[in-house]
């Protein structure tokens, strides 16, 4: 990615950070970014094309972050680990996390389905060996992130201990799973 598209990036995600997604809008972003309206639209199109991307980003790196607690011997500790990992990330991450949080309706499926491959491959395994329990694809993220989600709901709500919590949370997320 070129540096001026990342720096157009960077600034929406600053922006959406001190307003929420309202906050972008091309006229801030000129003046944060400090390019031009035609630097905008050249990079993304638009702002919802701003937002795909963004989107884009930020789920690859969410997802790039877990992958090494597939890595593991057991089970247990990838559920755990792959959970851990999440969690780490939102606290480490909280502006990009929010923006996932609010603007699902910019994620293209296809990319986030391709992106998600290896751990849905990595869970599939695991149940079609009877290391977990067998969940639909459609549901694995409701039934076994339920407890991750509501909790990093909270964490960016700033009413919920994300750090003090986290064990506890890979625990409901590996009990949901547990064959």
């Amino acid at each position: 990615m070129s540096d001026r598209r990342q720096s157009l990036l960077d600034a929406a995600l600053q922006l959406v950070g001190e307003g929420g997604l309202d906050a972008v809008t091309i006229a801030a972003l000129t003046e944060r970014s400090g390019m031009s309206n035609g630097s905008i639209y050249h990079h993304f199109g638009s702002r919802a094309g701003v937002f795909a991307q963004l989107y884009a980003d930020s789920y690859a790196r969410c997802v790039a972050a877990m992958l090494p607690a597939l890595k593991t011997s057991t089970a247990s500790e990838g559920v755990r680990g792959l959970t851990l990992s999440y969690l780490d990330w939102v606290m480490a991450n909280p502006d990009r996390a929010r923006f996932l949080y609010a603007a699902p309706d910019h994620a293209d499926p296809a990319a986030k389905t391709a992106e998600f491959a290896p751990v849905l491959a990595w869970f599939l395994d695991r149940m079609a060996s009877g290391d977990l329990r067998t969940v639909p694809p459609w549901a694995l993220e409701p039934v076994a992130m339920g407890p991750a989600h509501e909790s990093v709901r909270r964490f960016l709500l700033g009413v919920f201990d994300l750090a003090q919590a986290r064990e506890i949370v890979a625990d409901a997320v590996w009990a949901a799973l547990k064959p």
